[in-house]
């Protein structure tokens, strides 16, 4: 017990009020629900850009610490990059307007749920307000595709003509980010139909289906993979030696290489295989510019279509330094809920005596709300191979959400401290080049 009670630099002994938190709240809100979207009063008003300034003052004067990690560095350091790049391929002063916009609306929101979710209550609400959001989004989906003109309650269209691919307002107006979002909280419903007694279980259980069912509405071929994968996924994680995960990684991009050539993904679809020759043309974009890419935004401009893979799109635009410092923060957060993922929780919470009740069942629950966010990035992981999403909001909260897991784990066993290093980053950015070489070598052997 000595050595847990001892501080660390990222110690939760803090200042922790609830007006920051509050304004947390009310942003999640605004960017889920959108009532700014749809409510005719409304219209125009720049109500996230408000919260979130509004949040990140009050979080700033009011709560400490303030929390930043080295997944948070790569990050930032990518405004740079993204700037630089756009000057060289003749975008002028617009990168530095793009970098301002990521800043705002990606890298801030990161920072305050890293700060502010400094507890299992605090990830709960969080958790409990993405799924109640996303049962809204279902239910105008479902407006839109039983009705006899596909229009919702929101005010919107359904996409796609007689397919009547479901949408939502605002950033969720794309099925496939629609579709995104009710897969990464599919594991938020297992975490609370393995806490709950017999009604939320049978409560998350109607709920998953729903979100199933959402998932087939929107149409998108590359959510309902991320869907289906969570078990298989979760199967091999969990019993699958290391040897056999590490093999699964290195060959996992191949196999969704060919399944995509062969039709697997598009079957139907006459863009299959030019989906297939954008990524290799995205590859060849960065082997001639190897140090910043294209530029960020230029992909479509040079190829007439968008990459259809997030990991291929960013390595194409910002080039070998902007994909290390993106594909390295979202590597380092996956690979350290990996690792708290495969702690025994017989032993973590052996750790404290059996008369303290309190702290091992802290810590278990701990350990639970780690592998719900942990299964979360692991689907956007699988569908961000096949939509291009490597700069969406929704990949920043959950990182930031990760993130705070993380340490609030790392306080309650501190052996696992030495993960939150530079040196553990620098090693993820240069792991996450594995996804490129292998779909490259891919494509180069079936083209």
């Amino acid at each position: 017990m000595k050595e847990y009670n001892r501080k660390s630099r990222y110690s939760y002994e803090s200042k922790s009020v609830g007006l920051p938190f509050f304004f947390l709240v009310f942003y999640l809100l605004a960017v889920l629900i959108r009532p700014q979207d749809f409510v005719t009063s409304m219209f125009g008003m720049p109500l996230v850009m408000m919260i979130t300034v509004t949040c990140l003052l009050f979080t700033v004067a009011l709560h400490r610490p303030l929390v930043w990690l080295p997944p948070q560095t790569f990050l930032l350091m990518m405004l740079p990059v993204i700037a630089i790049s756009a000057f060289l391929n003749g975008w002028g002063m617009n990168g530095l307007v793009e970098s301002q916009n990521i800043l705002i609306s990606s890298i801030v929101p990161l920072f305050l749920f890293v700060t502010l979710v400094n507890s299992t209550y605090r990830q709960k609400i969080i958790m409990i307000i993405t799924i109640c959001s996303s049962l809204v989004m279902v239910h105008n989906g479902w407006t839109q595709f039983t009705s006899p003109d596909a229009f919702g309650w929101a005010g919107n269209q359904a996409v796609g003509g007689e397919l009547r691919r479901i949408i939502y307002v605002g950033i969720f107006s794309d099925p496939n980010d629609l579709g995104m979002l009710l897969v990464m909280n599919i594991p938020f419903l297992m975490y609370f139909f393995y806490r709950g007694g017999g009604l939320t279980k049978l409560l998350c259980l109607c709920l998953f289906l729903i979100f199933s069912y959402g998932v087939y509405m929107t149409g998108s071929r590359g959510t309902l993979l991320g869907c289906t994968s969570l078990i298989g996924l979760y199967l091999l994680l969990k019993y699958g030696g290391g040897r056999l995960i590490i093999f699964s990684i290195i060959v996992g991009p191949v196999v969704a290489t060919l399944l995509s050539q062969f039709g697997g993904l598009n079957s139907g679809e006459a863009s299959a295989r030019g989906r297939l020759y954008a990524w290799y043309d995205g590859i060849q974009y960065l082997i001639g510019n190897p140090l910043f890419g294209v530029g960020k935004g230029n992909f479509f401009d040079m190829h007439g279509l968008t990459a259809h893979n997030s990991y291929i799109l960013v390595a194409s635009e910002l080039g070998t330094l902007g994909y290390t410092l993106w594909g390295g923060a979202l590597t380092f957060t996956v690979y350290i809920g990996y690792r708290i993922f495969k702690v025994s929780k017989s032993d973590a919470v052996n750790r404290f005596d059996k008369s303290d009740v309190e702290n091992r069942e802290k810590l278990k629950d701990e350990l639970l709300l780690n592998n719900a966010l942990f299964f979360s990035m692991i689907g956007f992981l699988v569908t961000a191979f096949f939509l291009s999403r490597s700069y969406v909001l929704l990949l920043f909260i959950f990182i930031g959400l990760s993130l705070a897991s993380h340490l609030r784990v790392i306080k309650m066993i501190p052996e696992l401290k030495h993960l939150l290093s530079y040196s553990v980053l620098i090693k993820c950015g240069f792991a996450s080049w594995v996804m490129i070489f292998m779909v490259y070598f891919t494509l180069k052997f079936t083209l």
